[in-house]
């Protein structure tokens, strides 16, 4: 594992390949509900990732993958229980979210580096035949980097994410519709995003919104009411506009790179090992639009699974339903021998 050195002295602003780069203060994170957990980091490109690491006396290990634009304070419910359970239980959070750092520029975060920058994570880990859980953006670029290092993981939950998969026609034109439909949306504040919640209102309100509310729309993909102080610790990476590089981009590069998408795809369906889906049945993305078959009917190891819809739960059903969403894992990963 490459040791934390040169970046963990640097103050909260410097530079590296990718330009400019922020470090949110630590006393932006004082206080927050139910995260009691240590900070552990690795160094990235020069940037320092941070991760969660509980349970370590525990033998087999399991990844926590978060996305956009949340961070590992969403697991907080999770990661105590599947210790008890005996679990090594690592989250971490992706460059420009969270805990870790965070280019300014726009053009550091494209799909490419956010998945070799995860891959980059695992290896200096280097912990196999673990499992993992993956919801948004989480499963986005952890899918990848599975396809690129199947050795990673033995166990595959997945929940509220996609792999865009794209050919012919398709191929050519979701792009053009995606930037079509963010364009018509125009500059939605919160308000018109937390009404009405689709693809061109979630791209207009991050590319364009003066403030980031990011505790506000995490309640807009709830079902049970975040207190202020849950709301706050959304909002706690983000102190400034400046920071938002990340959470601004990634809804622009949902269809981007798609012959690398589809290379990793075709590597993923050959992936032989057991593979979990629990979506969840009120995500206005997701919901009811056949994402959980797309895995179930091209992963080998989905057949036969006891594959569940998380009932009562929006599209971040970690808050939601916790308590069924590890029900349904821990009994899966016992059932399955992990």
């Amino acid at each position: 594992m490459t040791a934390i050195s040169q970046a963990a002295s640097m103050p909260g602003v410097f530079s590296n390949c990718y330009g400019k780069v922020l470090r949110t203060p630590d006393t932006a994170f004082n206080n927050l509900p139910d995260y009691p957990f240590d900070a552990h980091y690795i160094e990235i490109d020069g940037m320092r990732m941070h991760y969660v690491d509980e349970g370590q006396g525990n033998h087999k290990t399991v990844f926590l993958l978060h996305g956009q634009p949340s961070w590992s304070y969403l697991y907080r419910h999770m990661i105590p229980v599947l210790v008890d359970a005996g679990f090594r239980v690592i989250a971490p959070d992706l460059i420009g979210f969270g805990k870790s750092d965070k280019p300014v520029s726009s053009e550091a975060h494209t799909y490419a580096n956010h998945v070799d920058w995860m891959q980059q994570f695992v290896q200096q880990l280097d912990i196999r035949q673990a499992a993992a859980f993956m919801q948004d953006w989480g499963g986005m670029i952890g899918l990848r980097v599975l396809a690129r290092e199947p050795q990673w993981l033995q166990r595959l939950a997945v929940a509220n994410t996609a792999l865009a998969e794209m050919k012919g026609l398709e191929k050519f034109m979701v792009p053009k519709v995606l930037k079509l439909m963010a364009a018509i949306a125009g500059k939605p504040g919160i308000d018109k995003l937390t009404s009405k919640l689709n693809y061109g209102n979630w791209a207009g309100y991050f590319r364009h919104a003066p403030e980031l509310e990011t505790g506000k729309v995490l309640q807009a993909l709830t079902t049970r009411q975040l207190s202020p102080a849950e709301m706050k610790a959304y909002d706690a990476p983000f102190p400034t506009p400046e920071f938002y590089a990340g959470p601004r981009k990634m809804p622009e590069i949902v269809a981007t790179e798609l012959d690398a998408v589809n290379a990793d795809w075709v590597k993923l369906k050959q992936w032989q090992q057991p593979v979990l889906t629990l979506f969840s049945d009120q995500d206005p993305f997701l919901a009811e639009r056949g994402y959980d078959r797309k895995f179930q009917q091209n992963f080998p190891g989905a057949e036969g699974q006891p594959h569940r819809t998380i009932s009562k739960a929006s599209h971040f059903l970690q808050e939601d339903q916790s308590p069924q969403l590890l029900d349904a894992t821990i009994s899966w990963l016992r059932q399955t021998g992990f």
